[in-house]
């Protein structure tokens, strides 16, 4: 049977399948007993190791960190590598569906990680499939693996490393197409300053649970001492602010809720971050003598609405793979700190050396404590390389879209994991609302996705 017929025959087990691992929320949770993640990705996993075993593969869970499914034999062996954790749904009010319940409409899959990314890295196991039912004879090594903590710190893949031998040549399908043959660094820090909670009129302040997420949904509390000044405030905030800003009066306490727009931090230009018109907001309307005042400013003056880095001093423009980003994903009270984290996408043309020189002087100079967090290089291969120039000739070839290996702002297992590039799941033009309400995978891109990467997988297997 041809890998494309099969495909066809088999496309409603996939779905199937898909959609089954999607029902379980497998976002991170508190570790617990041998549930490093969680409870629910310890499930998420052990169930889709469970699907792979029924396939035929051979499959092994690496303590509930991260698993992988095995065909073939061999020292060497080609991976698909992708994760089964997501980020959290936000508000549920914006889905147009249940994001856990797999919903098909108008050929979208719309759920959380039906892109991001259970439905490509499922589907993966169904292109291993297709080339046994095209390749009774073919015997080479090749894994799939199941990752767990992709979205929030990469213990997984680190974990993976300890155990196992690096793949010779591997792709994860969490990026987009053509093959992705450059990835910006990422670079995560907080701003933070001691605050007397007992000198200012806010009570309480939140915003964000992801650094990788534009936050939609921000949260203030104040004395209601602020009335006076809340409508003049709420006028001022609306000439420089893209959010929009509701009011509810408590009697003695007054609630606003910032609403803005979800989106990945490796694009923070398509969402509304509400972090950042929160602070614009508190700007306008606090006292000078407030204690969170001179922060606001801070974050007023430095940051604003920009997602550019200019304000800061960190701005860095390249043609060949994208400018320079920031985002500020969580905003909370921290015992007598008031703190914001960002996560910064940068380019090859900026180091890692000049965004901690250039943030520590910013934050000395107005008396702000930088706190530098994580940090991933970028990552660079060449355009001529085996693993570069097999996957883009195998994608022109299904496709017929004549197109150049692009660079990507996102950050994917590639950085961590050697040997790898991210490749799929979609074309540059579908979006598919990671991280925001409304998440989809086209189901006619995910059946060319299965069989870009049989054929890939395929060529490849000629160099081990």
């Amino acid at each position: 049977m041809m890998i494309k017929e099969y495909i066809e025959n088999n496309f409603e087990k996939i779905l199937s399948d898909i959609v089954e691992i999607i029902k379980i929320k497998t976002v991170k949770e508190k570790a617990t007993g041998d549930a490093p993640f969680g409870k629910n990705l310890k499930y998420g996993l052990e169930k889709t190791l469970e699907i792979a075993k029924k396939l035929g593969f051979r499959v092994k869970n690496l303590d509930n960190y991260v698993g992988y499914a095995e065909i073939g034999e061999g020292d060497e062996y080609i991976a698909i590598l992708g994760h089964i954790d997501v980020v959290p749904e936000g508000d549920i009010s914006k889905w147009s569906v249940n994001p856990y319940g797999g919903e098909i409409r108008d050929n979208l899959l719309i759920a959380r990680g039906a892109i991001d990314n259970k439905g490509p890295i499922i589907s993966s196991l169904y292109s291993i499939k297709a080339i046994l039912e095209e390749n009774p004879g073919f015997n080479k090594r090749v894994r799939i693996i199941f990752g767990t903590n992709e979205e929030s710190g990469d213990e997984d893949i680190k974990y993976y490393l300890a155990c196992e031998k690096a793949p010779k040549y591997a792709f994860t399908p969490d990026g987009r197409f053509p093959v992705i043959f450059s990835e910006k660094g990422i670079y995560t820090f907080s701003f933070r300053k001691m605050i007397n909670w007992n000198k200012t009129e806010v009570l309480e302040i939140e915003a964000g649970t992801r650094s990788n997420v534009v936050p939609e949904l921000g949260r203030i509390v104040f004395k209601n001492s602020i009335l006076p000044r809340l409508d003049k405030g709420l006028e001022s905030v609306g000439k420089i602010s893209k959010c929009s800003f509701n009011v509810k009066n408590n009697g003695d306490k007054v609630e606003v809720f910032i609403d803005g727009k979800a989106a990945h931090a490796s694009s923070p230009e398509r969402g509304i971050n509400s972090i950042l018109g929160m602070y614009l907001f508190l700007n306008e309307i606090l006292e000078e003598d407030d204690s969170l005042k001179k922060f606001a400013k801070f974050m007023s003056n430095y940051v604003g609405e920009t997602t550019d880095g200019k304000l800061l001093g960190i701005e860095s423009e390249n043609k060949e793979t994208g400018d320079l980003t920031i985002s500020a994903g969580i905003t909370k009270r921290i015992d007598d700190f008031i703190s914001v984290k960002f996560n910064i996408r940068y380019p090859v043309s900026t180091t890692e050396k000049i965004l901690d020189e250039t943030l520590g002087k910013r934050a000395k100079e107005n008396r702000v404590i930088f706190f530098k967090e994580n940090h991933n290089p970028t990552l660079y291969f060449s355009k001529d390389s085996v693993l570069v120039k097999t996957l883009q000739d195998t994608y022109r070839e299904i496709t017929g879209r004549d197109e150049e290996p692009a660079a990507l702002g996102g950050g994917t297992y590639a950085k961590l994991m050697p040997n790898t590039v991210a490749f799929g799941p979609n074309y540059k033009e579908f979006k598919g609302n990671p991280h925001s309400f409304d998440e989809c995978m086209d189901l006619n891109m995910l059946k060319i996705g299965i069989e870009i990467y049989a054929k890939a997988v395929l060529r490849l297997s000629e160099y081990i």
